[in-house]
């Protein structure tokens, strides 16, 4: 049991924990008694973009095999990183969802980090690994398919590409987790309203 608990503990890194921390952070700024007629829209477009966000995430997380292929299939065929696109989406939707007067200094900061710190890095420390473990399959798929936002009508068609969804897959990424952390967010926001 403590083994378990001591590799969830490594997963949590600097970029988790900048997410955490911006959802505090909004969850503490969040209006206690916003007025009714601007509540509802905002909570209603914000829970939207966090499902979206995180349906992206299953579906690229059923497709991830870690260190063991190159993924390009589902999610993977559109964008290279639909992991970091499902998250971005679900942050914007706790934005909405916070109803603050400090919002576009919160967006700010956390596109800022983003792509200040975050993007470079991902670029230098993960491209080069994937280039050294898969060559040129790697080096075709960086070339074809975008970092963050799709510029393709149809999925890449390379290697790996017609792989399908897997529900074990899903489970070794433990991308339940994070859904379950999403939920508890939705539900502290959604508290923070009534209490």
């Amino acid at each position: 049991m403590f083994a378990r608990i001591g590799r969830r503990i490594k997963k949590i890194n600097l970029k988790l924990a900048f997410v955490f921390l911006i959802i505090i952070v909004l969850i503490y700024l969040a209006l206690k008694t916003p007025k009714p007629q601007y509540f509802l829209p905002f909570f209603a477009g914000g829970l939207s973009l966090i499902i979206i966000g995180e349906i992206i995430r299953i579906w690229a997380t059923g497709h991830l095999e870690k260190n063991k292929s190159l993924t390009t299939s589902g999610p993977y065929g559109y964008v290279k990183n639909p992991m970091y696109v499902g998250s971005f989406i679900i942050m914007l939707g706790f934005n909405a969802m916070a109803i603050n007067p400090y919002i576009h200094y919160i967006i700010a900061v956390e596109v800022l980090g983003f792509l200040i710190y975050y993007v470079p890095y991902k670029r230098k420390i993960e491209g080069t690994r994937l280039l050294e473990k898969f060559g040129e399959a790697y080096a075709d798929y960086n070339k074809s398919v975008p970092d963050y936002i799709t510029r393709r009508l149809r999925a890449y068609n390379g290697p790996n590409s017609d792989k399908r969804w897997s529900k074990e897959v899903f489970k070794e990424n433990n991308e339940l987790h994070v859904a379950l952390s999403v939920l508890a967010g939705v539900i502290a926001v959604t508290l923070r309203f009534w209490i």
